[in-house]
């Protein structure tokens, strides 16, 4: 397995864990807000209408409400949609805060929930495929380990040296061995299809026989050695 799927999946990994660390202080913030705000009564007076650099535009609801002195605030959300979330006249609650009467937010999911669901939705999404690849790479390098020392060995002819049009890794597709041979644990007829690799290796490999390591316990699990071909360290597990 190509190296490259390493490097990829750790940074996919650490990203993700630091866009849900920020989720979870984001929603931790929403909590505090809310557990000491002061709650008000607020109408919704106008919908704000932005465009973003996409030229896509959203509503953004303005809301007057009364803090604890009676004095009259304004809010603007800073969160918006299209369609809007809100009608004019609309009665809503408010949460401020108690130093500072003109921080406020929305008590409704846009306002206080879209922030951190988001971003704890989007990294987990991140760390997912991070680490699925992270862990993908170093159980392909054990499983080979274990190929390397307890593998039954065999000879197949090279097949063809193909596109991996299945695997993409900046906009790149890898290439894989394709072999045929006896396979030893079964004793027939079968195919074996190399880790994926950056080079074509039709011209070398082309009238040879590889060697191959089949997984006693399981015989469709092997590994086609082409060390004697390629640098192992730096394009397959």
């Amino acid at each position: 397995m190509p190296r490259m799927v390493f490097w990829i999946g750790l940074i996919f990994g650490l990203v993700g864990l630091a866009i849900m660390i920020g989720g979870g202080f984001a929603l931790n913030y929403s909590r505090s807000f809310s557990q000491n705000g002061i709650e008000a009564a607020g109408i919704v007076v106008d919908l704000d209408y932005s465009r973003d650099s996409d030229g896509d535009g959203s509503y953004r609801p303005v809301v007057e409400y009364r803090d604890g002195e009676g004095r009259t605030r304004t809010y603007r959300s800073s969160t918006g949609s299209n369609p809007p979330s809100y009608n004019v006249g609309e009665r809503v609650t408010i949460i401020y805060q108690r130093d500072n009467p003109t921080r406020a937010v929305i008590d409704g999911f846009f306002d206080r929930w879209f922030l951190p669901t988001f971003l704890l939705c989007f990294g987990g999404i991140f760390a997912i495929v991070g680490w699925g690849l992270f862990y993908a790479y170093f159980r392909r390098r054990w499983t080979v380990a274990k190929l390397r020392t307890r593998g039954i060995p065999t000879m197949a002819k090279f097949v063809e040296c193909y596109r991996d049009t299945t695997t993409s890794i900046n906009g790149r597709n890898p290439w894989k061995v394709a072999a045929q041979g006896i396979n030893p644990v079964s004793g027939k007829i079968d195919a074996f299809t190399s880790d994926p690799l950056w080079v074509d290796l039709s011209e070398a490999l082309k009238d040879k026989s590889l060697p191959v390591m089949v997984d006693p316990d399981d015989p469709a699990k092997h590994w086609i050695d082409l060390s004697t071909y390629v640098d192992e360290s730096e394009d397959f597990a």
